[in-house]
């Protein structure tokens, strides 16, 4: 047929074998019917975790310091810092990734009977635990989902089973995560018992050079610009042991801080306490004069100097022992509150309806494929048979080919 004619041609061809296309067809897809009735039905329980929140005790403070500046390790959240560009809900993921995770769940819900890897576990705990995973990931899959939600799937033949595992994958979430929040806490009263400790032990010392001071000098009645200068003073000596202490932080790697910043924040923690020193001395200092402003050369003498130091020692570390104090109960209460950190957002329920198999996309799937391949054979026959009426001379290096192929393929005996 001309070329202006073949689409017609492929409707003709179509029409022509349209026995032999059923016939196929029909034995193509009765089976495949008959297959897809035959598979077991699966139940798909989804759930979805609300992205877990930042559990830093902010609420805490020592001295007004804020726990996560003077606790650095708090700033992670779960007890690390945390990757750049790495949220809350990776770090969970990972959890429910895990391999911990799978087995626990395994072990808890009979997961190896449901899988008939009961024996081979018996004898060989290792093996058995590895198959019963190979079989778990099969059908168990977490994921985040843009908005930062945690999204768990698990499919079972039986819909309640699959309940049921997905609540103790959820339990399991909370359990680990909930040991690392108790962990914490526990790290937190510790760091705070011996902050605490520190607290007192500088505010004791105060305490006693402000008496012995008073022994020797007599006892003291600052004006209005001393006190200023007291509280100013006050104020550079906590900045001085904020800066000591976020240094040292970083150095015993509680702190998710770099060395580099480390050693900035010692050096200036030294330069503050040279200008600390020399304000006590009653000698001015750059950028820090109007901390000496309201005072005239010569109005006060070295020993209210030396007053006001050993005063300012005493304010701070009032405030520090007090704040710190108060800072520990705190966390002894929330060490002894019980942790439940995970929020579902959809718990696992029924699904209502079976997720596999999917007849209607198999059958069509099946069809199609077919067809098209049917199709092309008859498309390929076609072309054959043309070859072979209008190009004979094309045709018979390929018939000799096939003859020989036909040859080498045969294992019919040869007669003498």
């Amino acid at each position: 047929m001309s070329e202006e004619r073949r689409p017609l041609w492929y409707l003709y061809l179509l029409l022509k074998n349209r026995w032999f296309l059923i016939k196929a067809l029909l034995i193509i897809m009765i089976p495949t019917v008959v297959v897809t009735f035959m598979l077991k039905k699966k139940y798909t329980v989804v759930s979805v975790i609300m992205p877990p929140e930042d559990q830093s005790a902010s609420g805490l403070s020592i001295a007004g310091l804020g726990l996560s500046e003077f606790a650095g390790y708090f700033s992670g959240g779960m007890g690390f810092s945390l990757p750049l560009m790495t949220t809350m809900s990776d770090v969970f993921e990972e959890i429910l990734k895990s391999r911990s995770l799978a087995e626990h769940v395994i072990l808890s819900t009979a997961f190896i009977d449901s899988t008939d890897l009961r024996n081979v576990y018996d004898q060989n705990k290792p093996v058995g635990l590895y198959w019963a995973r190979m079989k778990f990931n099969d059908n168990y899959s977490t994921s985040v989902t843009p908005s930062g939600f945690l999204r768990i799937e698990f499919t079972a033949g039986n819909p309640w089973y699959a309940v049921e595992v997905s609540e103790s994958i959820i339990a399991s979430l909370d359990s680990i995560n909930s040991e690392i929040n108790v962990s914490r806490l526990e790290q937190t009263t510790d760091f705070l018992e011996t902050r605490n400790d520190n607290a007192d032990s500088l505010l004791s010392l105060a305490i006693l050079n402000l008496q012995i001071f008073e022994d020797e000098h007599g006892m003291m009645n600052p004006d209005q610009e001393l006190m200023v200068f007291i509280d100013n003073i006050a104020a550079l000596k906590r900045e001085y042991i904020i800066l000591l202490t976020d240094a040292s932080a970083i150095r015993a790697g509680i702190s998710g801080g770099y060395s580099s910043t480390a050693l900035l924040e010692e050096r200036r923690a030294q330069e503050l306490l040279e200008v600390i020193r020399m304000l006590e001395t009653g000698n001015p200092v750059e950028g820090y004069e109007d901390i000496m402003t309201s005072m005239s050369p010569g109005q006060y003498s070295t020993v209210q100097y030396e007053y006001a130091g050993l005063r300012a020692d005493y304010e701070m570390t009032l405030r520090m022992s007090a704040g710190a104090n108060l800072s520990l109960q705190q966390a002894i209460v929330a060490e002894g509150r019980e942790q439940h950190s995970i929020r579902v957002l959809d718990p696992p329920s029924h699904p209502g309806w079976k997720s596999k198999p999917k007849r209607i996309i198999i059958l069509l799937e099946v069809f199609l494929l077919a067809f098209i391949s049917l199709f092309g054979f008859l498309i390929a026959r076609e072309n054959l048979r043309g070859m072979k009426k209008t190009r004979p001379e094309q045709w018979e290096p390929w018939r000799k080919l096939f003859e020989e192929i036909r040859r080498d393929i045969s294992f019919r005996r040869k007669r003498p």
